[in-house]
């Protein structure tokens, strides 16, 4: 059985000097959904877009409930490129991304664009450019974001075993994972998440759009 397709966070942000304080609605997948996403993507087409239907058709209803309860602007973000997480990377040495990964993230991506942009009290938080423009160049290339991090594919902590996770132990306690000395130099932190660093450089090339969005009178 599929788990929930979204999962909901309400914040408040500061006042506005220009506006009464604006509620902020953050929509995004769980981790389940995105695994079902890149299984499904190599089983191409009819899975993968009976998935995408019934995950968009959920986050929808969800904004819809949102709107509902007086939330007037709501953030959704996309996917990022699913197939450059380690633990896509790892099966080739974190050298390349996983075509299928990203194929099954970019018809998710669009899918939404398609169904979120016409409405004005939404704004598309886009994860999959962010974080494309930071690991989509080798070591020293690309921008001064791209440039911090020598390890764009593969994790600051990894485990001993493919089947095993970052922070996994032996019945004895014996770590069975290695942590890097400079996560500051590594984009993820696992297998799936970014380091401290690297959700600094992606907040960096994301701040600006969500500021102008909610300060939209």
């Amino acid at each position: 059985m599929l788990a929930p397709a979204c999962s909901i966070r309400c914040t408040r942000f500061p006042p506005s000097p220009t506006r009464s304080i604006l509620s902020r609605t953050w929509s995004k997948m769980v981790p389940s959904q995105i695994s079902n996403l890149v299984t499904l993507s190599r089983l191409w087409p009819s899975p993968i877009n009976a998935h995408i239907e019934k995950v968009m058709t959920e986050i929808a209803a969800n904004v819809e409930r949102l709107e509902q309860f007086g939330v007037n602007k709501v953030l959704v973000n996309n996917l990022h490129p699913l197939g450059c997480t380690p633990s896509r990377t790892r099966t080739g040495n974190y050298t390349a991304c996983d075509i299928f990964g990203d194929y099954g993230a970019s018809l998710h991506n669009n899918n939404m664009k398609q169904v979120m942009t016409a409405r004005k009290n939404i704004h598309v938080v886009d994860l999959y450019t962010a974080f494309s423009k930071i690991i989509n160049y080798s070591p020293s290339k690309g921008s001064e974001l791209s440039k911090q991090f020598k390890h764009k594919l593969s994790p600051c902590c990894e485990s001993f075993d493919s089947k095993g996770y970052c922070g996994q132990q032996s019945k004895d306690s014996e770590l069975l994972y290695n942590v890097c000395d400079k996560s500051n130099t590594f984009f993820y932190w696992d297998d799936m998440h970014p380091t401290d660093a690297g959700w600094e450089a992606v907040m960096k090339r994301l701040e600006e759009p969500m500021k102008e969005f909610l300060d939209r009178a």
